[in-house]
């Protein structure tokens, strides 16, 4: 019974998740028709945020898995995850580097995927249960058309 209410916890509030990526695909893709363009590109930067919490979440859920199953597994690699996604908000750059808002969202999709690709390796493995790569794919998949929209109308502005 305690799997299936964590299933369901994380289905419904991993759909709750994706709510800021997808309003803020809508909102670009409605601008300027509905919606001023400096508004929307406020969206975007919502989006970033949210998806950059999508990225340490899992890759918090990630070193989970590693220290709880796998005593002799890393963490280093969900640190590192952690760290580029706190970077790629950040919007002046750091360190000198300084990267467009729609190559930022690229960073969180790579890292989603990325992350989408280990946990589907676990799941695998045994290490998770089956419903989580299921989860996992679905949340993935449609974080991913959110970005990429957003990705898409960043660029067909100019705005990268």
């Amino acid at each position: 019974m305690a799997r299936n209410k964590q299933a369901h916890e994380l289905n419904r509030f991993g759909l709750f998740g994706l709510i800021p990526l997808a309003v803020a695909a809508a909102a670009l893709w409605l601008s300027p028709a509905l919606l001023p363009q400096y508004i929307a590109l406020d969206f975007h930067q919502i989006a970033l945020a949210a998806g950059a919490v999508f990225v340490i979440f899992f890759a918090g859920a990630g070193m989970g898995i590693t220290l709880g199953a796998n005593k002799s597994g890393s963490i280093i690699p969900n640190l590192l995850i952690t760290l580029v996604a706190f970077f790629a908000i950040i919007p002046n750059g750091v360190f000198f580097l300084t990267l467009g808002a729609a190559q930022r969202h690229f960073i969180i999709l790579v890292l989603m995927v990325y992350l989408l690709v280990r946990d589907l390796a676990w799941v695998s493995n045994g290490g998770a249960p089956k419903w989580y790569g299921t989860l996992r794919i679905r949340l993935t998949f449609w974080a991913g058309v959110s970005i990429i929209l957003i990705i898409s109308r960043l660029l067909l502005w100019g705005y990268y």
